[in-house]
């Protein structure tokens, strides 16, 4: 099992700081702690609390923390594919990957935040359109990295005789992980994905997925991976507390609000052993990575690895 963790770097969550200073210090302890990988989503205004609140741009922070730091992976919660054209996001992401060696996952999502996509005049379809829009940038960043010369026909993009060099230092390109756990983001997976990114759920639920799975893939297993929000070392009345917050925060994410009772079932909380329990049943049904979303931030990571991650060594 491989852990990583996502910055909170919009204010969220109980962090005590956000922007430049507060990232770094997380991503950099989070790599003198033993994380796999470093997450940091992708907005141009602030997805979780008031719109006007600061938030910075990802691949300017992600490329700040690269230089930083030695073995950390990086990667988007998630990457957001309203935002750039996606053979441009191709070249980043291999440019990126050539900096620092190789260290990047590329979980690139449909888009969620519609105020986000109209306020910046950005385009914006319903979730289907939205994923075959995807579809089409990841077969544009694959086509980049493994071919001399990319020309592309489809409904959404162009590309005429078009270069991309330096490939990338992965191989034969970097991981394509595809984020969701909609019908047509599953199809998506099976089709592209080198590993399925979804929200944590309880794990009979998962253990759904990993068949369902199965089914569209023909029987070819693929890599899963989940993202939990993590409220080890908190005692239940600070639980109860953030469940509550947490729901709050998240209400406008998803068509069903998520209630805090939602917020428990599906994540991380209680004594270290309830976790450890947990996340050993979320690898038995095929999870090898855990992306953890801490409570409070910069607490929570440090009890994470105090108290869960020795477990899995």
């Amino acid at each position: 099992m491989k852990f990583g963790v996502r910055l909170a770097v919009q204010g969220e969550m109980g962090a005590q700081g956000q922007g430049w200073n507060y990232a770094r210090e997380m991503a950099l302890e989070a790599e003198q702690l033993g994380f796999d990988s470093v997450w940091l989503p992708d907005h141009v205004i602030n997805a979780h609390m008031e719109t006007r609140t600061p938030m910075l741009e990802n691949w300017t922070v992600l490329s700040a923390l690269g230089a930083l730091t030695q073995r950390v992976t990086f990667a988007g919660h998630t990457f957001n594919n309203s935002l750039r054209h996606p053979a441009v996001m191709a070249k980043m992401a291999a440019t990126f990957d050539v900096m620092f060696g190789g260290r990047l996952v590329y979980s690139l999502g449909s888009a969620w935040f519609r105020r986000e996509s109209e306020g910046y005049g950005l385009p914006w379809d319903e979730h289907d359109e939205r994923v075959a829009r995807l579809r089409e940038a990841l077969l544009i960043a694959k086509a980049l990295w493994t071919e001399p010369e990319v020309n592309f026909s489809g409904r959404f993009y162009t590309l005429n005789g078009a270069h991309l060099e330096p490939k990338p230092i992965q191989k034969p390109h970097i991981p394509i992980w595809v984020p969701g756990d909609s019908p047509a983001i599953r199809d998506l997976a099976a089709e592209l994905g080198d590993t399925w990114l979804f929200y944590s759920k309880a794990p009979e639920v998962l253990a759904e997925f990993a068949d369902d799975m199965l089914r569209r893939t023909g029987g070819r297993r693929i890599s899963m991976a989940a993202s939990t929000v993590s409220l080890v070392g908190l005692d239940d009345t600070k639980v109860a507390d953030w469940s509550v917050r947490y729901a709050e925060e998240r209400k406008h994410r998803f068509a069903v609000p998520p209630t805090p009772q939602d917020v428990l079932d599906e994540n991380l909380w209680g004594s270290a052993e309830k976790c450890i329990e947990r996340v050993r049943a979320w690898q038995a049904v095929g999870v090898d990575h855990l992306i953890v979303q801490p409570i409070p931030p910069l607490d929570g990571m440090r009890a994470f690895a105090r108290d869960i991650m020795p477990a899995f060594q």
